[in-house]
Protein backbone atom coordinates (compact mmCIF):
# COMPACT_ATOMS: atom_id res chain seq x y z
CA UNK A 1 0.00 0.00 0.00
CA UNK A 2 1.76 2.95 -1.17
CA UNK A 3 1.76 5.82 0.40
CA UNK A 4 2.99 9.38 -0.70
CA UNK A 5 2.37 13.22 0.85
CA UNK A 6 1.45 15.90 -2.23
CA UNK A 7 0.36 19.14 -1.33
CA UNK A 8 0.58 18.60 1.89
CA UNK A 9 -1.73 15.74 1.77
CA UNK A 10 -1.38 11.49 2.51
CA UNK A 11 -2.11 10.15 -1.13
CA UNK A 12 -2.92 6.33 -1.65
CA UNK A 13 -1.90 4.73 -4.75
CA UNK A 14 -3.14 1.95 -6.87
CA UNK A 15 -2.93 0.53 -9.70
CA UNK A 16 -5.85 -0.79 -12.13
CA UNK A 17 -4.72 -4.46 -12.98
CA UNK A 18 -4.29 -5.47 -16.85
CA UNK A 19 -7.20 -6.67 -18.66
CA UNK A 20 -5.58 -9.82 -19.88
CA UNK A 21 -4.51 -10.84 -16.50
CA UNK A 22 -6.14 -14.26 -15.30
CA UNK A 23 -7.64 -13.43 -12.07
CA UNK A 24 -9.48 -10.31 -11.10
CA UNK A 25 -8.27 -8.54 -14.57
CA UNK A 26 -9.24 -4.55 -14.68
CA UNK A 27 -9.76 -4.30 -11.18
CA UNK A 28 -8.56 -1.94 -9.16
CA UNK A 29 -5.29 -3.08 -6.80
CA UNK A 30 -2.35 -2.63 -4.85
CA UNK A 31 0.85 -3.36 -5.98
CA UNK A 32 1.68 -6.97 -5.34
CA UNK A 33 1.31 -10.86 -6.25
CA UNK A 34 2.04 -14.27 -5.06
CA UNK A 35 4.60 -15.05 -3.06
CA UNK A 36 7.66 -17.24 -4.42
CA UNK A 37 9.19 -19.05 -1.57
CA UNK A 38 11.93 -20.04 -3.59
CA UNK A 39 12.13 -16.34 -4.53
CA UNK A 40 11.08 -14.33 -1.90
CA UNK A 41 12.13 -15.12 1.95
CA UNK A 42 8.98 -13.28 3.64
CA UNK A 43 5.96 -11.96 2.71
CA UNK A 44 7.32 -8.68 3.01
CA UNK A 45 10.29 -9.34 0.21
CA UNK A 46 7.41 -10.60 -1.99
CA UNK A 47 5.68 -7.33 -1.70
CA UNK A 48 8.69 -5.14 -2.39
CA UNK A 49 9.99 -7.41 -5.65
CA UNK A 50 6.14 -7.26 -6.94
CA UNK A 51 6.09 -2.96 -6.41
CA UNK A 52 9.36 -3.11 -8.09
CA UNK A 53 8.04 -5.33 -11.12
CA UNK A 54 4.38 -3.61 -11.17
CA UNK A 55 5.31 0.14 -10.95
CA UNK A 56 9.15 0.61 -10.61
CA UNK A 57 9.40 1.80 -7.46
CA UNK A 58 12.57 0.59 -6.16
CA UNK A 59 12.62 -1.65 -2.95
CA UNK A 60 15.21 0.77 -1.19
CA UNK A 61 12.93 3.78 -1.62
CA UNK A 62 9.90 2.02 -0.11
CA UNK A 63 9.79 3.26 4.00
CA UNK A 64 7.69 0.14 5.53
CA UNK A 65 5.43 1.37 8.27
CA UNK A 66 4.16 -2.37 8.98
CA UNK A 67 1.89 -4.92 8.05
CA UNK A 68 -1.91 -5.14 8.04
CA UNK A 69 -4.04 -7.76 9.40
CA UNK A 70 -4.39 -10.72 6.37
CA UNK A 71 -7.70 -10.56 4.46
CA UNK A 72 -9.24 -12.99 2.49
CA UNK A 73 -10.39 -12.71 -1.24
CA UNK A 74 -13.52 -14.35 -1.96
CA UNK A 75 -13.74 -15.39 -5.69
CA UNK A 76 -10.05 -16.20 -6.03
CA UNK A 77 -9.57 -17.32 -2.68
CA UNK A 78 -6.44 -15.69 -1.97
CA UNK A 79 -5.35 -14.55 1.74
CA UNK A 80 -3.56 -11.06 1.12
CA UNK A 81 -0.93 -10.00 3.69
CA UNK A 82 -1.07 -5.85 3.17
CA UNK A 83 2.25 -4.03 3.81
CA UNK A 84 2.07 0.13 4.23
CA UNK A 85 4.84 1.90 2.93
CA UNK A 86 5.74 5.42 2.03
CA UNK A 87 7.20 6.18 -0.65
CA UNK A 88 8.76 9.31 -2.36
CA UNK A 89 6.67 11.80 -3.98
CA UNK A 90 7.28 12.77 -7.13
CA UNK A 91 8.32 9.46 -8.43
CA UNK A 92 9.13 8.04 -11.88
CA UNK A 93 6.57 4.99 -11.78
CA UNK A 94 7.07 2.56 -14.56
CA UNK A 95 4.08 1.00 -15.31
CA UNK A 96 4.36 -3.14 -16.74
CA UNK A 97 1.88 -3.18 -18.99
CA UNK A 98 1.47 -6.71 -18.96
CA UNK A 99 0.48 -6.39 -15.23
CA UNK A 100 -0.92 -3.05 -14.76
CA UNK A 101 -3.43 -0.72 -16.96
CA UNK A 102 -2.47 2.47 -14.81
CA UNK A 103 -1.71 3.78 -11.61
CA UNK A 104 -3.67 6.61 -9.71
CA UNK A 105 -3.97 8.39 -6.57
CA UNK A 106 -6.24 9.28 -4.18
CA UNK A 107 -6.29 11.34 -1.24
CA UNK A 108 -6.53 10.20 2.53
CA UNK A 109 -9.14 12.51 3.32
CA UNK A 110 -11.27 12.13 -0.03
CA UNK A 111 -11.05 7.95 1.14
CA UNK A 112 -12.07 8.94 4.65
CA UNK A 113 -15.28 10.54 3.65
CA UNK A 114 -18.23 8.56 4.26
CA UNK A 115 -20.43 10.25 1.50
CA UNK A 116 -17.42 7.93 -0.85
CA UNK A 117 -18.48 4.63 0.69
CA UNK A 118 -21.58 2.66 -1.02
CA UNK A 119 -23.39 0.08 1.36
CA UNK A 120 -24.63 -2.86 -0.82
CA UNK A 121 -25.79 -6.71 -0.78
CA UNK A 122 -23.39 -9.00 -3.24
CA UNK A 123 -24.65 -12.82 -3.81
CA UNK A 124 -21.47 -14.56 -4.55
CA UNK A 125 -21.77 -18.73 -4.83
CA UNK A 126 -25.94 -18.08 -4.03
CA UNK A 127 -25.08 -17.07 -1.26
CA UNK A 128 -25.92 -13.29 0.40
CA UNK A 129 -23.55 -10.82 2.13
CA UNK A 130 -23.30 -7.21 3.04
CA UNK A 131 -20.02 -5.47 1.06
CA UNK A 132 -18.86 -1.97 0.23
CA UNK A 133 -17.47 -0.42 -2.21
CA UNK A 134 -15.63 3.48 -2.51
CA UNK A 135 -17.21 5.53 -5.88
CA UNK A 136 -14.56 8.62 -6.17
CA UNK A 137 -12.57 9.86 -9.06
CA UNK A 138 -14.34 7.55 -11.61
CA UNK A 139 -13.37 4.17 -10.29
CA UNK A 140 -14.76 1.96 -8.03
CA UNK A 141 -12.47 -0.12 -5.77
CA UNK A 142 -14.64 -3.09 -4.19
CA UNK A 143 -13.49 -6.32 -2.55
CA UNK A 144 -10.54 -7.10 -1.08
CA UNK A 145 -8.98 -3.43 -1.84
CA UNK A 146 -12.13 -1.83 -0.51
CA UNK A 147 -11.24 -4.12 2.52
CA UNK A 148 -7.81 -3.23 2.46
CA UNK A 149 -7.84 0.34 2.53
CA UNK A 150 -10.99 0.75 5.26
CA UNK A 151 -8.66 -1.54 7.42
CA UNK A 152 -5.73 1.34 6.61
CA UNK A 153 -8.77 3.92 7.65
CA UNK A 154 -9.38 2.19 10.64
CA UNK A 155 -5.65 1.93 11.93
CA UNK A 156 -5.78 5.45 10.98
CA UNK A 157 -8.71 6.51 12.92
CA UNK A 158 -7.29 4.72 16.08
CA UNK A 159 -4.10 5.80 15.83
CA UNK A 160 -5.70 9.72 16.42
CA UNK A 161 -8.05 8.61 19.33
CA UNK A 162 -5.20 8.48 21.78
CA UNK A 163 -6.57 11.61 23.65
CA UNK A 164 -10.36 10.86 24.02
CA UNK A 165 -9.16 6.93 25.51
CA UNK A 166 -7.22 8.78 27.97
CA UNK A 167 -10.25 10.84 29.03
CA UNK A 168 -11.85 8.00 28.77
CA UNK A 169 -9.32 6.12 31.04
CA UNK A 170 -9.15 8.91 33.60
CA UNK A 171 -13.06 9.19 33.78
CA UNK A 172 -13.13 5.87 35.03
CA UNK A 173 -10.18 6.25 37.46
CA UNK A 174 -12.49 9.13 39.06
CA UNK A 175 -15.47 6.89 39.35
CA UNK A 176 -13.86 3.87 40.80
CA UNK A 177 -11.73 6.11 43.19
Amino acid sequence: MPLFERDGALHLLYTTRSATLPTHAGQVAFPGGRHAPGRDATLLATALRETEEEIGVGMADVDVLGALDPIHTFSSNFLITPFVGRIPHPYAIRVDPREVHDVFSIPLAVLEDPATVVAETWTIDGRRFPSRRIATTGRMIWGATQRITASLLDLLTAIRAPPRLTAIRAARKVATG
